[in-house]
């Protein structure tokens, strides 16, 4: 794990004397364990080998193949990720130091794999205005710019939404936020549909349109986002009584019709949804700014 803090500076582990390759510098990171992703592995390796949990995960960085020093070919997959709150390092046992260290200053002793990587994807180039090394770059990206969605109808054409567990948020579509391994923003409302209702759905152009592009303008301290609403289709009433909410988000399915719509206490849902239901109608994708 390429772990940056909000200076820019890289965590480096050091291996203990009584381990193999003692006092060799490293980045976190170890083997995957069986049913792990990748993903996961380079989380819980992070966490065991000091103690750091919650790092914000900013992207994948491929991967990289090198002999190791047991002379075995060995595939290592890179992540960067974010401590945007200071944490105390706790090292395990194979561990006897760590160091914050900009890419510019880093120790003589580094295994040259990873050498290699800090050069692509951290190291300063030719200096020329506004330009900043990745770590540095990406402690600067809000967690969440862009989110997608899907918005579903009953067969009689009300509107389906869900109502979040957090009232402040009201009613919402299934969706969510981006992630680094979603693809598309049709890949993230897909996805996101999924893991908030049950609703499992190929993410297919032809068979999920684009019906509204949305932007929020700044406020409540965060930054310009943008949004991707797509049409799911219609649900019959067995496809709504079988929806599985996650009661961390949502706790009811609400269905609305257009004339109730206007009734919502909520103009920032209930704007968008009247843009998308002429979006349907009209077969123009709605350009909504609020």
């Amino acid at each position: 794990m390429l772990l940056v803090n909000r200076r820019g500076e890289l965590l480096l582990v050091r291996r203990a004397a009584t381990t193999l390759l003692g006092g060799l510098w490293e980045l976190p990171g170890g083997a995957i364990e069986d049913g792990e992703s990748v993903l996961d592995a380079a989380r819980r390796e992070l966490g065991e080998e000091t103690g750091i949990t919650g790092a914000r995960v900013t992207a994948y960085l491929g991967h990289s193949d090198y002999d190791n020093s047991r002379g075995l070919r060995v595939r290592e997959f890179a992540f960067a990720a974010t401590l945007d709150h200071e944490q105390d390092v706790v090292l395990s046992a194979e561990h006897d130091a760590h160091q914050w260290v900009l890419p510019a200053d880093l120790p003589d002793r580094l295994a040259g794999h990873e050498r290699d990587l800090i050069a692509r994807h951290a190291a300063q180039p030719k200096p020329f205005a506004g330009y900043q090394p990745l770590p540095a770059y990406l402690t600067g990206i809000p967690a969440a710019p862009l989110w997608a969605g899907l918005f579903f109808t009953t067969t009689a054409g009300e509107a389906v939404l869900l109502r979040s567990t957090n009232r402040l948020k009201g009613l919402q579509y299934p969706g969510g936020d981006a992630e680094f391994t979603d693809p598309t923003p049709l890949h993230t409302a897909v996805r996101e549909t999924w893991e908030e209702t049950g609703i499992r759905l190929a993410p297919a152009a032809e068979l999920l349109p684009l019906v509204a592009t949305v932007v929020e303008q700044p406020r409540a301290g965060w930054p310009t986002k943008v949004g991707f609403v797509f049409s799911g289709g219609s649900l019959t009433p067995a496809q709504l009584a079988a929806i599985r909410l996650n009661p961390d988000e949502h706790d009811e399915v609400v269905t609305v019709s257009e004339a109730g719509l206007k009734q919502l206490a909520d103009p920032h849902a209930h704007d968008l949804t009247l843009a998308v239901l002429d979006a349907l109608r009209t077969g123009v994708p709605a350009y909504v700014a609020r």
